[in-house]
């Protein structure tokens, strides 16, 4: 899907712009802003530009009303520019240019209401949102983001004097509008496809000279934290991202939220790693209520009977040997292999090689009164209430492998491995254990 399919599929997924609906958009010349107006021109709905003047940048600041003023003289479209003494205003009240202009912006805006404004943040804007909120501290509320959909309310609905010229140019009310509906439909966005897509279509744009100064918090983020937290992970931006999309979600609707972690709390018990994609995968897979129907996960298989969830832990006669001498090989029933990276599943585990310290990995049948730490839960637990909770039947629990080290139970495959054994990270090395399937 291309950027202009990708903005089309948000605005009509969240009907951002109903039929016959007056579009203000926001264009201040750079580029993210041009991009919108140009897509959102190619779609034919009844456009009006906006461009504030914020005084901040002097001849640089004329140069981009001229060039906002071209571009939509060329388009066809009208374009009604303003301005304002931000760094004024901003010494007035006491608060920083940002937010200054923020101010004056909302302020400009309402001249047009009850129009729609339209706004060109991108992905990237929503990353920097994260981290200067996470910085000033916040709940997950301020972590979720900007939402593709704002009403902002405005408690005083007194004329406003600073835009009134340019609310009797434009026929809008010179009272300002209580709400101020602002649409973003290219939140998911990157900006480096936003400029790909400009240089393919050829369509010029303003650079901004203070994107490069990284004494502005914003421009610090975009260029020195996302690319360090790129090389900690090359997806850091996309997880991030997505878990905004979470929060946000989740405010929305509470119910789901406290339902995923009901599922994700229910995932650990059973030894599963509760990635976001395997807890969705799971509440999907609980919704449905008629018949019994199954579900293999990491190697695990879930039950799912009318409704009520459970899990089939009873492995295939494969598995088993009926050799039960407890001083039996470690590669009768388990595999060994040293390497890195954590496996992830029943009936294969990661254990710490560095815990294992060169001591011989055994096999053994369970004994009366044995007890291990399980991964991810609080003290330790009897086996014999392990195998009760997995419905492990009492004929099997005798021939089932229990691996220890050092006199201490590490994994019981089928379940989970022992507290104090887990990687820290993907790149720790590790001794991996296999359930052997060679001996049927």
């Amino acid at each position: 899907m291309n950027l202009i399919e990708k903005v089309k599929a948000v605005i009509e997924r969240e009907n951002l712009i109903p039929a016959d609906t007056h579009v203000v958009v926001g264009v201040s010349g750079g580029a993210d802003s041009v991009a919108l107006l140009h897509i959102l021109h190619r779609f034919g709905y009844r456009l009006t530009a906006a461009h504030l003047n914020h005084s901040i940048r002097g001849a640089e600041a004329d140069g981009d009303e001229a060039f906002v003023k071209a571009l939509c003289k060329k388009l066809g479209i009208k374009c009604v520019a303003a301005k304002t003494d931000v760094p004024a205003l901003a010494k007035e009240k006491g608060i920083s240019l940002e937010m200054a202009a923020r101010e004056a912006r909302h302020e400009f805006f309402r001249t047009f209401a009850p129009a729609r404004i339209a706004l060109a943040h991108h992905a990237d804007d929503q990353l920097e949102t994260f981290f200067l909120r996470a910085a000033r501290g916040t709940g997950p509320s301020g972590l979720s983001g900007m939402r593709s959909f704002q009403c902002l309310e405005n408690v005083d609905a007194t004329p406003s004097s600073r835009f009134s010229d340019t609310a009797d140019a434009t026929g809008a009310s010179r009272l300002r509008s209580r709400t101020l509906t602002l649409i973003r439909p290219m939140l998911g966005i990157r900006r480096t496809e936003i400029i790909q897509w400009l240089e393919t279509e050829k369509i010029e744009w303003c650079e901004d000279a203070t994107n490069t100064d990284e004494t502005i918090s914003r421009n610090f983020i975009r260029r020195q934290l996302l690319p360090m937290f790129g090389k900690l992970n090359e997806r850091a931006a996309e997880n991030i991202l997505r878990t905004m999309e979470i929060l946000r979600d989740e405010e929305d609707h509470p119910e789901k939220a406290a339902r995923r972690r009901e599922i994700r709390d229910w995932l650990i018990e059973q030894g599963v790693t509760p990635t976001f994609d395997a807890v969705e995968q799971v509440v999907s897979f609980s919704e449905k209520t008629s018949g019994t129907q199954f579900l293999d996960l990491e190697g695990l298989r879930l039950v799912n009977e009318y409704g009520k969830l459970s899990v089939d832990a009873t492995p295939s006669s494969r598995y088993m040997h009926e050799e039960r001498d407890e001083g039996v090989a470690s590669t009768l029933f388990i595999k060994t292999e040293e390497g890195v990276g954590i496996l992830r599943g029943s009936w294969c585990a990661s254990v710490s090689l560095a815990k294992v310290a060169g001591r011989e990995v055994a096999v053994r049948a369970a004994r009366p009164g044995d007890r291990m730490e399980p991964y991810g839960m609080e003290g330790s637990k009897k086996l014999q209430d392990i195998f009760t909770d997995l419905k492990i039947p009492k004929a099997q629990r005798e021939q089932w492998p229990i691996v220890e080290c050092g006199g201490e139970i590490v994994w019981l495959p089928g379940y989970r491995i022992a507290r104090g054994w887990e990687l820290s990270s993907d790149s720790e090395p590790a001794l991996h254990l296999f359930v052997n399937e060679d001996w049927a």
